[in-house]
């Protein structure tokens, strides 16, 4: 199915350009969106380039292990608490905020970068880098790529 090449606010033509990087963030993850591409008209009005546009994006951040790390443990049934992944031991309540990217080609789309920062813990045990619990970032993703969607100006379609 072929997106409108009209404004949905004003039916003014729109045309395909990059804007540069728009950031969001939920909880511990802040996610950044370099050479953000998006559908603009005349008045600056913006728009997803295609009604799939956000799910495909979605898809892209969250699937797979995009920092290279181990996950820690969450132990306990009514106080959850982080343990090290590889040792067991607890980690400390506090991690180190850690950026990391990757680069995003979708088709009929010019290529974007996504940046993302989550907090790293390193086990004062073992030594081992990891983060806290690898779901954590997979829940808090959607949010996080909401709020910049609405940071860059775009109304959510009907």
């Amino acid at each position: 199915m072929t997106d409108s090449n009209n404004c949905k606010q004003c039916s003014a033509p729109m045309k395909l350009e990059s804007i540069g990087a728009v950031a969001g963030e939920e909880g511990v993850l802040k996610i950044s969106i370099v050479d953000f591409p998006v559908k603009t008209c005349e008045r600056g009005h913006r728009q997803f380039v295609s009604r799939d546009f956000p799910m495909q994006l979605l898809e892209q951040t969250t699937n797979g292990d995009k920092t290279g790390l181990p996950s820690g443990k969450k132990r306990g049934l009514l106080f959850k608490k982080y343990h090290c992944g590889k040792c067991d031991a607890p980690l400390a309540a506090a991690g180190v905020q850690r950026p990391f990217g990757f680069d995003v080609k979708l088709a009929d789309v010019p290529q974007m970068r996504i940046e993302f920062t989550l907090p790293v813990y390193t086990c004062a045990s073992c030594g081992q880098e990891q983060l806290r619990e690898r779901s954590e970032a997979e829940e808090l993703a959607p949010a996080a790529l909401a709020d910049a969607f609405q940071a860059a100006g775009i109304k959510p379609q009907a």
